[in-house]
């Protein structure tokens, strides 16, 4: 139940976010890291003792480690393949027209 309301909290930021500002993927990223911070906040307020609830810590954090470096990793390969030239740049819109 904790996790869903905590997706709840998370989802309504996100939709807050989204209504004030019209970027989608500002509203996704306020999301993620609103779940996140709630996610560990709540985890922190659960725990009594540090020291017999250790296992309830670790493999969050390593699942965000592996998370993080499987994610780091991918973005150094499209940045590479996009400054090589196999991926076109796009312009902001991208809808532009080549020039003449």
């Amino acid at each position: 139940m904790k996790l869903l309301t905590t997706l709840l909290i998370a989802v309504l930021a996100a939709l807050a976010m989204y209504s004030a500002r019209r970027r989608i993927v500002f509203a996704l990223k306020t999301g993620a890291v609103v779940y996140v911070v709630l996610l560990f906040g709540r985890l922190a307020l659960s725990m009594g003792s540090l020291a017999d609830r250790w296992e309830d810590l670790f493999w969050p954090i390593v699942v965000m480690l592996i998370a993080w470096v499987i994610l780091w990793s991918a973005s150094l390969v499209y940045a590479e393949r996009r400054n090589d030239g196999k991926i076109p740049a796009k312009s902001a819109s991208g809808v532009g027209r080549p020039g003449r």
